[in-house]
């Protein structure tokens, strides 16, 4: 049985719009609800840092300090595998720390992998509609959670393409990148398999979530390059060959999974082309449900649900499908809406309400 990650409580110090504010969750659903502007995204982001060390909305890290002042702080108590811990972050115009107890981790990575929250944000709908880069990033952080050595290894295989694209610019003799471009396909065939496995593994429990979502109407499907883990260095090294003329005319690397275009399907065509809002925001609440199953059987935990404006362009019937689904299961979730009748269906007993209002947060009692 899969142990929940739970936020036991959270303060924020002169962070985006609050100036000192604390909230208890419960251990079931939270909701966040108020006008446009009071903060809602703003605390479904702060708990997003204290487990990516990043925002999910674009800015610098000046953006997250509030307005005239020169530093900003997060800690919260969580729960994990029943042990309580302390995280906390903090971030000025210069630098951004962070300690798990008072210390401060061995590396980035310890800090990552610590507390695991999956988020679905309206951003990401983008990812599905725009290019394949979007795509492939909503891929390769559900991986990380899973394997964390796959941050390295993409650190790796990035550093290794900047240099090649680099002599590609230069015009080099072609003997001297024959080692960068051995590295890139070693780490790239890597990479694909990664990908390959984890998208073969979510493939039937996406496909599940998503037929609960829509009452069994519609189907979707991921296909990848290849589909297959095996021989994909053989793969890139023939695509390398292929197009090492256009390589040296266009001077960038051409070939490998940076390029690659995973395609989600809906009834058997383009989600992309062919989806509409709603049913492309129904598989990406799919995607995340199973990235939350699948960590919980690959790792044990259970981790925490972050949904921001999830009312939006998501047909009743739809919604009261997705909240069943997950009262279902065990885990934290967070919601944010500034419609509190939207979620109707995600309020019980055990629900509490948050309303904000210019950054303050009021407990529904």
């Amino acid at each position: 049985m899969a142990s929940s990650m739970i936020l036991q409580n959270m303060s924020l110090n002169q962070y985006r719009n609050f100036r000192r504010e604390k909230i208890q969750p419960g251990l079931k659903f939270n909701i966040f609800w108020g006008d446009n502007g009071q903060g809602k995204t703003n605390l479904l982001e702060a708990i997003y840092l204290l487990s990516n060390l990043k925002s999910f909305r674009s800015g610098k890290t000046d953006d997250l300090i509030k307005h005239s002042e020169k530093q900003a702080n997060i800690s919260a108590e969580i729960v994990r595998q029943g042990v309580s811990h302390q995280l906390s972050i903090g971030l000025s115009a210069t630098e951004k720390t962070y300690r798990v107890d008072g210390k401060n981790p061995a590396s980035v990575g310890a800090f990552l992998g610590f507390f695991k929250t999956v988020l679905f944000a309206p951003e990401e709908i983008n990812l599905i509609k725009s290019f394949p880069a979007g795509r492939r990033s909503l891929i390769d952080r559900a991986i990380f959670f899973t394997s964390p050595e796959y941050l390295q290894l993409a650190r790796d295989y990035q550093r290794q393409l900047k240099q090649r694209n680099r002599l590609l610019k230069e015009k080099r003799d072609p003997v001297g990148l024959l080692p960068w471009t051995d590295g890139l396909i070693k780490n790239g065939a890597r990479l694909r398999r990664a990908r390959i496995k984890y998208l073969n593994r979510l493939r039937p429990i996406i496909q599940q979530t998503y037929s609960s979502i829509c009452q069994g109407e519609e189907e979707v499907d991921i296909h990848y390059s290849g589909q297959k883990e095996q021989n994909q260095e053989e793969l890139l090294q023939q695509e390398f060959n292929n197009i090492s003329e256009r390589e040296w005319r266009y001077q960038q690397t051409l070939a490998g999974p940076h390029r690659d275009d995973p395609q989600f399907l809906l009834q058997g065509s383009s989600l992309k082309a062919f989806g509409s809002q709603g049913q492309q925001r129904s598989f990406v609440l799919a995607f995340k449900c199973a990235q939350v199953i699948d960590l919980e059987q690959q790792t044990g935990e259970t981790p925490v649900l972050l949904l921001d404006d999830l009312g939006s362009e998501l047909d009743p019937r739809r919604q009261q499908a997705f909240f069943e689904f997950v009262q279902q299961r065990d885990g934290q979730v967070f919601l944010t809406t500034t419609d509190i009748a939207l979620l109707k269906g995600a309020i019980d007993s055990t629900s509490r309400e948050f309303y904000l209002v210019a950054g303050e947060i009021r407990e529904k009692p």
